[in-house]
């Protein structure tokens, strides 16, 4: 029996209608769960990019408060059965603010995005 080469090549495609209607969704669905949810903002490859196969979808929440830590906030958004990787960025608003000078460079990359309008 012939045994698969270890130099095989898989080619995967993206579905950009299936990604861009499953965000819409799930921002739909976070807005309508969280009211402390004030903006969601789209930014990275698939808004402001080519998105390659493997590219995730990188989303930042702005909540208007929160009292959980920074590092613990995105496990309670993250969606379930989503068709890509997905990074979430949770900040309030007031840390939203101080990244402009913290760290402007993250800041335009984040703000150079798409902001999801609530329905």
């Amino acid at each position: 029996m012939r045994r698969p080469s270890l130099s095989s090549v898989v080619i995967k495609s993206i579905d950009r209608a299936r990604v861009e209607q499953a965000v819409r969704e799930y921002a739909n669905r976070l807005f309508a769960a969280h009211p402390e949810i004030e903006r969601i903002i789209w930014f990275g490859s698939w808004v402001n990019g080519i998105p390659r196969p493997g590219s995730d979808v990188d989303l930042c929440l702005i909540l208007s408060s929160t009292d959980t830590p920074m590092r613990e906030r995105a496990v309670g958004f993250l969606p379930v059965g989503f068709p890509v990787g997905i990074d979430l960025f949770v900040c309030t608003r007031a840390e939203f603010e101080r990244l402009k000078a913290e760290s402007p460079g993250w800041f335009q990359a984040i703000a150079s995005g798409k902001d999801l309008a609530r329905p």
